[in-house]
């Protein structure tokens, strides 16, 4: 059975949806728990955890402050892509329900659209 993640590791990965913390601190929080190579035309990932229940819910909100940091210029265009990406490979990460296929196509879009650049 796989282990879960720890208080800390879920606590990181909330950070990261939230643009909180930096993609090199997230690699380094999920050591042994979620390994991943966002190398453009690669994005593999792999996870060594028990899926959370319940996972960290992805919203519009989430959405709207990642294009919002990189319309302030906060954050480079592969910065967005690297996170949506991480936010689409990592099973911890759900999507709203009420919101489903949107923040999925958006998710979609700026992970494939920008990585393509």
């Amino acid at each position: 059975m796989l282990p879960a993640l720890t208080p800390s590791q879920m606590e990181a990965l909330s950070r990261f949806a939230a643009f909180e913390l930096r993609i090199d601190q997230l690699r380094s929080a999920l050591t042994g728990a979620f390994d991943f190579d966002l190398t453009p035309g690669r994005r593999t990932a792999r996870t060594h955890f028990r899926v959370p229940e319940p996972g960290i819910v992805i919203t519009r909100a989430h959405i709207d402050n990642a294009l919002k940091q990189k319309r302030l210029a906060r954050i480079a265009e592969r910065d967005l892509a690297d996170w949506a990406t991480i936010l689409l490979l990592n099973d911890a990460y759900v999507l709203d329900p009420g919101d489903e296929d949107l923040i999925a196509e958006w998710l979609n879009d700026l992970s494939l659209n920008l990585d393509a650049a």
